[in-house]
């Protein structure tokens, strides 16, 4: 049985602002941040979640962290105040509760049901391995408003499960419309994001001889927070918030003072080779990026990172990244930004903030852990 180990502590000291800048009910220009790592105890287990910093979910109340393992069809459940597993979970691949064989996502919902993902098809399942429902992506209903060549990506759902909302999949041209799927009553809403159409400038799609395609581009993420979705990409540091109870967009401008705040380049949307296609990412990944807002709600502000990539002498270089955290609060205006190059190895890859402390994932000699900042 493994442990919970603190390895390392660290103080850094940094200061942001200038003597005279306004100062905010909770002042962000002097500030200092903590730094740990823990180790999640594993109870003897093999746990996939060291595996990869994607494909999480977490309870509403932050107390449990759920991973989705796709080849076992298993859900990996890790209480987050005592960071040990509680429990692997194993599901059924067929009959009439079967996950698929594919089901490569997962999305939790609430504290009864989470939602598998397995390629054109979304089930909604328990805990107990029933499954509630089936929704296939192909259907008639649920595609009325999209072209031939599109398809939906589930992003996120309605804490009671009754809605879904997708991004749009379209290799030819970026479509940034939000689908609104109404799982009670079979139908269908689009609502616009417009600012992120740019994201097109960023496209980069390379056609196989033979059939295939690869398609690279600045995604679009969700973030709940106070009943309202945050979508946010990461080519942009603006946003949009969708409040379904009212049914508005609201466009939020964020201004950062120490970096861009947006990708600006040109580049070429269709390459005829993996070396063009690997070039072009390249370049796109050396203008700047942006993490997901994550929301502190001890301390009612959004940490948010942002980083580019450093040009590589040469192929063998490992890429280093120039880094940055900044500090939002409720009305997303920035009041707190600084310069944390010589503090990540890495671009950041921060999960969620729990209790005043911002999660970094950390793969530990194959066990998951967490590197944590606190932020003073």
């Amino acid at each position: 049985m493994k442990n919970l180990y603190l390895i390392f502590l660290t103080i850094l000291v940094i200061s942001c602002g200038k003597s005279g800048d306004a100062v905010h009910s909770s002042s962000y220009d002097d500030i200092s941040i903590s730094m740990d790592t823990v180790i999640v105890d594993s109870k003897d287990e093999i746990l996939m979640a060291a595996t990869s910093s994607f494909g999480y979910s977490y309870s509403n109340d932050l107390d449990k962290l759920f991973y989705w393992d796709g080849r076992s069809a298993s859900m990996e459940i890790i209480d987050l105040d005592l960071l040990e597993l509680v429990e692997k979970k194993e599901f059924e691949k067929e009959g009439p509760n079967g996950v698929g064989q594919y089901a490569y996502s997962s999305k939790y919902i609430n504290d009864e049901i989470f939602a598998v993902g397995e390629w054109n098809e979304v089930k909604i399942i328990d805990f107990d391995g029933k499954v509630k429902k089936r929704i296939k992506l192909e259907d008639e209903w649920i595609k009325e408003n999209l072209d031939e060549s599109e398809s939906l990506n589930p992003l996120v759902f309605s804490s009671d499960g009754n809605f879904m909302y997708c991004a749009i999949t379209n290799f030819s041209k970026i479509n940034s419309n939000i689908v609104e799927v109404d799982l009670e009553n079979n139908t269908t809403k689009i609502f616009e994001l417009p600012e992120f159409d740019k994201r097109e400038n960023f496209r980069v799609t390379f056609k196989y001889d033979g059939g295939g395609m690869s398609m690279y581009a600045p995604g679009i993420s969700t973030l709940k927070n106070n009943g309202k979705i945050i979508f946010t990409s990461d080519a942009f540091s603006n946003l949009y918030v969708y409040d379904h109870d009212t049914d508005s967009v609201t466009f939020e401008m964020i201004t950062n003072k120490l970096t861009p705040n947006e990708k600006m380049g040109t580049y070429r949307n269709e390459v005829s080779s993996q070396e063009s296609f690997q070039e072009e990412m390249n370049k796109i990944n050396q203008e700047i990026s942006f993490s997901q807002p994550l929301w502190d709600n001890k301390n009612k502000v959004f940490y948010r990172f942002s980083y580019y990539a450093k040009p590589k002498l040469n192929d063998d270089e490992e890429t280093k990244f120039n880094v940055f955290l900044s500090i939002l609060d409720q009305s997303f205006e920035v009041i707190g930004e600084k310069e944390i190059s010589e503090h990540f190895k890495s671009r950041p890859q921060a999960l969620f903030v729990k209790d005043g402390l911002i999660y970094n994932y950390l793969n530990v000699d194959d066990e998951l852990g967490f590197v944590r900042l606190k932020i003073n």
